[in-house]
């Protein structure tokens, strides 16, 4: 069994760094990414794949990560979502932890340790090698 993660992020090289990081850590996943939220949008909409977690960032072109949630919100199934941002703007941390569909708020780059961190917050499963 794997861990399924849906990333989105409009940076291509950050989530191929997340990727690795987690291959590092020896746990055995699968990741869909979205460089475009309007795209995860219409996927999750569409799909009946779960995911245990959903790696979001804000500062994206079209949506940002507020608006995703905000659309996200009107769904009826939900997986649980992290805030992996480079935003160090205090109100964005403060808005994430109001955020009713926000598991935690995390500031890029991406570490093994926040990692485990995420994955312990949001009871997900971890399968390893």
């Amino acid at each position: 069994m794997k861990t399924k993660i849906l990333q989105i992020d409009d940076d291509f090289i950050n989530n191929m760094a997340n990727e690795r990081m987690l291959r590092k850590m020896g746990i055995q996943f699968e990741v869909t990414n979205f460089l475009d939220p309007t795209e995860a949008l219409t996927f999750l909409a569409s799909t009946d794949q779960t995911f245990d977690l959903i790696l979001l960032d804000i500062n994206m072109p079209r949506i940002n990560g507020w608006e995703f949630l905000d659309r996200y919100a009107t769904f009826e199934k939900k997986f649980p979502i992290v805030m992996l941002t480079s935003s160090l703007d205090p109100n964005d941390k403060k808005r994430a932890n109001a955020a009713e569909l926000l598991s935690g708020f995390f500031v890029k780059p991406l570490s093994k340790d926040m990692m485990e961190e995420i994955l312990q917050i949001c009871l997900v499963p971890i399968h390893k090698n």
